[in-house]
């Protein structure tokens, strides 16, 4: 039968009441220092049958009268939010960080999860009688209690080391690192319960068919299903032109995993944290894709799944808080122990050896997504469930303030301040060179297979892509397609010359040239390559076109001026003025170097007038400056083993003093990094560029800064 006008109206209503509850009180917790999903949470409790129920039973049963039609809806919707925030942890869950600190997390998880595993299932084979659905499922219930115990919430330890400014240090990645072996392994233990309570009963046949049936999925996803979701989200990146692709083939990729665990008796929330897992090891994740699934996932779904929790909470149930304080008590020095010993066995001090017990506290999420589930499946009863609740919740409470103290006085190792500024340096680069993805404008001349050239050697990884664009006016013109497709044969073969072997043709057409390129240019590309054109009355590197594309562009845009010499380049001479823009044509230059084994020098010119002045007292402060600015690109240089020659040199006319170095050194290359500056018609980067441009007799790659800062 379909839904009659009132159980819409009353799902609506559920609906509204629910998630507007929801995020006031996920405010005025975050107001407080404190996770939003105790507010979410409580906000189901507060309208439920704990307050509301209790205070006014005749609002609470008109708002929620049990009509299976729309509590059906909510509860559905409830586990859409379920398979959404497994989907978005899975996500979270950096493997990567386990490089660093993983025979540490592997110690402290392992303890972490052994010791309250077996307090747990000793808890519950003691438990009595009344809190459990059948005396004949105590196995079951041991076992869920168990995995219950195990558990940590990756995302609230995440959000409190984010907060805390804490994620990339040593101590932060640890409890990180251990936190994702726990929540991993936690949800293997917990597909294998959940699979053994839909089986009904506990046998080697049943167990046996379940732990075959996790072990075939994983592999599948290890072997297979990483490799193929690699693929499908550089597919989709490239060659899908709807708007949100990216989060779209997020979450039908985590719904075909949830449906496939679900079909073979693992349950659905195990799939998609599979399927998150999977798809953030893709180097074509994008940013804005990741921004869109946290902003539907933790602003609409998992605040209603949350408060539906809350709402399932009869606290009134419970009989007495013995039983909660036993099981809340049990379930925080379990941890406590397993954790802090594992960090003591690993070397840890005993202050930070505590920092990581704490940290490991929080159940958050995770233990309400596993009561919900216990109790969906018929393991758990209405006050185990709130037990369960209550304990995720006054976890969440305790772990930040405690963690705070306990961090207040660890300080950096030198090892560890050491890797932090190399991840400071490698994090000023415009792009990965793991899953670029970039742009060619199509062209014919010599210029345009430059810069076919160079996007080859920066986008030369498996997980790159190169896409030519060819911009068009009105109708097909068939001479025009022939053209550009002569034009792409040969762009491609100098791109895969250099090993990019993703080249894509691609043609988009608009009211002008210059708008087609500039709609093309917005797809979420991290740079954009072009061969110069020629100004009518005077040289100039770009004209109209290119110069609506720089001025709109979101990401860098390199423009390159060929003269003929030999590819690859062996020689690359890269002018530093210690700016942004300046050090992002270095960048390119050592990116270049790295991968074609070029040598590659920067130099820093200092004006005359300077030097001038030699035994004045700012004379040292300005020489201190140039070393500096040399030193950061040597250090950058150094992550990728590659020496960088570097040169600070004086003239009057810092241009001049480039061209000669220049000739005089016989480079190939000339890079030169610059800030877009308004004009009508053409492009134009002062005088000094415009110099260099007219009177250089090598190469040039004009590294243009995007004129719009802000990206996606």
């Amino acid at each position: 039968t379909h839904l009659n006008e009132t159980q819409v109206l009353r799902f609506l209503a559920q609906f509204t009441l629910l998630f507007v509850s929801a995020r006031a009180l996920a405010d005025v917790m975050r107001r407080l220092g404190q996770a939003t999903v105790i507010g979410e949470l409580l906000a189901g409790i507060i309208l439920g049958s704990s307050v509301l129920g209790h205070l006014s039973p005749a609002v609470y049963h008109f708002i929620f009268p049990g009509d299976p039609g729309s509590d059906h809806l909510i509860e559905a919707l409830a586990w859409i939010g379920v398979i959404m925030l497994l989907l978005y942890t899975g996500l979270e869950t950096d493997v990567g960080i386990l490089h660093g600190v993983g025979r540490t997390a592997a110690i402290v998880s392992s303890l972490g999860i052994l010791i309250p595993w077996m307090s747990g299932f000793l808890l519950g084979w003691e438990m009595p009688a009344s809190y459990l659905v059948s005396p004949q499922s105590r196995l079951l219930f041991a076992l869920f209690i168990a995995v219950a115990m195990s558990i940590s919430a990756v995302p609230v330890i995440a959000k409190i080391l984010m907060d805390m400014d804490l994620m990339r240090r040593d101590l932060g990645m640890l409890i990180l690192g251990a936190g994702i072996l726990d929540d991993t392994i936690g949800w293997i233990m917990l597909a294998v319960v959940a699979g053994l309570a839909t089986h009904g009963a506990i046998d080697l046949r049943s167990l046996g068919s379940i732990v075959i049936a996790i072990v075939a999925f994983m592999s599948f996803c290890y072997f297979i299903g990483g490799k193929l979701v690699v693929r499908i989200m550089r597919w989709v990146d490239d060659r899908v032109l709807a708007e949100h692709a990216g989060m779209s083939a997020m979450v039908r990729i985590a719904m075909v995993c949830a449906i496939v665990t679900q079909a073979i008796g693992i349950h659905a929330v195990f799939g998609a944290f599979i399927a998150g897992v999977m798809i953030g090891r893709s180097a074509r994740l994008r940013k804005s894709d990741r921004t869109e699934l946290e902003v539907v996932t933790v602003g609409v779904f998992a605040p209603v799944f949350f408060a539906y929790s809350g709402l399932k909470v009869d606290v009134l149930a419970l009989h007495g808080w013995t039983i909660l304080a036993i099981f809340l008590g049990v379930a925080i020095l379990g941890k406590l122990l397993g954790c802090s010993g594992g960090a003591l066995l690993a070397g840890r001090s005993w202050r930070e050896s505590l920092a990581v017990a704490v940290g490991m506290n929080a159940r958050g999420g995770m233990g309400i997504i596993v009561a919900l589930l216990g109790l969906s499946l018929g393991v758990l009863t209405q006050e185990m469930y709130a037990i369960i609740i209550v304990t995720a919740i006054v976890t969440s409470l305790l772990t930040p303030p405690l963690l705070g103290f306990l961090l207040s006085g660890v300080e950096q190792r030198p090892d560890e301040t050491e890797r932090l500024e190399r991840e400071k340096i490698l994090a000023r680069l415009p792009f990965a060179k793991e899953g670029a993805k970039l742009l060619v404008l199509a062209g014919g001349g010599p210029h345009a297979q430059l810069a076919a050239h160079l996007a080859g050697v920066l986008g030369n990884h498996p997980d790159a892509s190169i896409t030519i664009f060819q911009a068009t006016v009105g109708e097909n013109d068939v001479a025009a397609k022939d053209r550009f497709d002569a034009q792409f044969e040969t762009l491609k073969s100098i791109a895969t010359l250099t090993g990019a072997r993703n080249v894509y043709q691609r043609t988009g057409s608009a009211d002008t040239i210059a708008e087609a390129i500039v709609k093309e240019s917005a797809r979420d590309y991290d740079a954009i390559f072009a061969g110069a054109s020629q100004a009518e009355g005077d040289f100039a590197i770009g004209g109209e076109v290119l110069h609506d594309l720089v001025q709109n562009a979101l990401t860098p845009v390199i423009i390159t001026r060929n003269v003929g010499a030999p590819l690859p380049l062996r020689r690359i001479l890269a002018p530093t003025t210690g700016a942004s823009f300046s050090r992002l044509a270095t960048t390119i230059g050592v990116l270049y170097a790295h991968a074609t084994k070029a040598a590659i020098t920067a130099i820093h010119v200092q004006e005359n007038q300077l030097i001038f002045f030699r035994h004045l007292p700012g004379r040292r402060q300005v020489r201190n400056e140039d070393l500096q600015i040399l030193d950061e690109i040597q250090q950058l240089a150094a992550q990728f083993e590659l020496k960088v020659d570097t040169q600070v040199a004086a003239g009057n006319r810092p241009e001049n003093t480039v061209l000669a170095m220049a000739e005089r050194g016989h480079f190939d290359l000339l890079l030169i990094g610059v800030m877009p500056r308004p004009t009508e018609q053409r492009l134009y980067f002062g005088p000094r560029v415009e110099h260099m441009l007219r009177n250089a007799r090598c190469a040039i790659a004009v590294v243009i800064s995007p004129a719009i800062v802000t990206r996606p």
